[in-house]
């Protein structure tokens, strides 16, 4: 069996949840697609369990791939790991995201920090600028995780089988085989609209909202979409008060199920008037 979720997003609980319906034994394996930060309020708290699942079963039953969120927060890291601004747009960009950051209660940030330092970053969020504020707490996250950083930007973009690709947004599937070294960073990230149709291996992937209109076009459908082709999407908005999906693939008889409440249900292809 092939377990597979995506799009936790700071959701600990529902994480904890989740896991307690699944068997890592014998062959099983899982693969998390990305997005484990930002809007829930225990972003590094399911970074440190991913990582310490990694660990205990190792990299060939666990696999934690990269997402866009993953990808933002290494780049915000690495713009203010040493003490420098240029003065970029990226820069201002960055600002931009840890002031959105502050602004919902420092959400994905105070969870990798004290509360001293939070208090500290809080008291000087009042006279520094942004770019002060950026230097001092990336300063403050590696030094009290410089380790699970690393991790973090070692995780890998996809994860492949012999007829599958996990990956946390898509690949570039018009250059057919060749996807591997023809897809970009923004594409295995950030790909969007969801792609759908006929494709020569399956692509399970996140980061779009199953409800969203490139796909169930629902805002209330939080369930796997399945487009009868080649492409299930398991990110079901969990943040927003959807679910947080666990997809399950059974090796032997090739059928994909939705695990939930401990039923394994068969994932059938979306339609959009049942």
């Amino acid at each position: 069996m092939i377990y597979d979720m995506s799009d936790i997003h700071g959701c600990f609980e529902e994480l904890k949840r989740q896991m307690e319906q699944i068997d890592i034994s014998g062959d099983n394996r899982i693969v998390f697609c990305g997005d484990y930060i930002d809007y829930g309020d225990s972003s590094c708290q399911v970074l440190m369990y991913l990582w310490d699942l990694q660990k205990e079963y190792g990299i060939e039953k666990v696999m934690v791939l990269k997402g866009n969120h993953e990808q933002m927060f290494l780049e915000w890291i690495d713009d203010y790991r040493n003490i420098y601004s240029d003065g970029t747009e990226d820069d201002m960009v960055f600002n931009d995201w840890l002031r959105t950051d502050f602004e919902c209660g420092a959400g994905t940030i105070s969870t990798f920090i004290s509360q001293q330092q939070m208090d500290f970053l809080n008291q000087i969020s009042r006279t520094c600028s942004l770019e002060t504020i950026n230097k001092e707490a990336v300063q403050m996250i590696l030094s009290n995780h410089e380790k699970l950083i690393w991790w973090i930007q070692q995780m890998p973009s996809y994860f492949e089988t012999e007829s599958q690709i996990f990956v946390h947004a898509g690949v570039n599937e018009g250059a057919g085989e060749d996807w591997k070294c023809r897809t970009s960073d923004s594409v295995f990230f950030g790909k969007f609209p969801a792609m759908q149709g006929k494709f020569y291996k399956t692509v399970v992937a996140g980061h779009v909202g199953t409800g969203t209109w490139s796909l169930a076009d629902n805002r209330n459908y939080h369930d796997v979409f399945y487009d009868g082709a080649s492409h299930y999407y398991i990110d079901g908005s969990v943040y927003k008060g959807g679910k947080l999906l666990l997809l399950a693939y059974d090796e032997e008889c090739r059928t994909y199920y939705q695990v939930e409440n401990r039923k394994m249900i068969p994932v059938r292809p979306f339609d959009k008037y049942q």
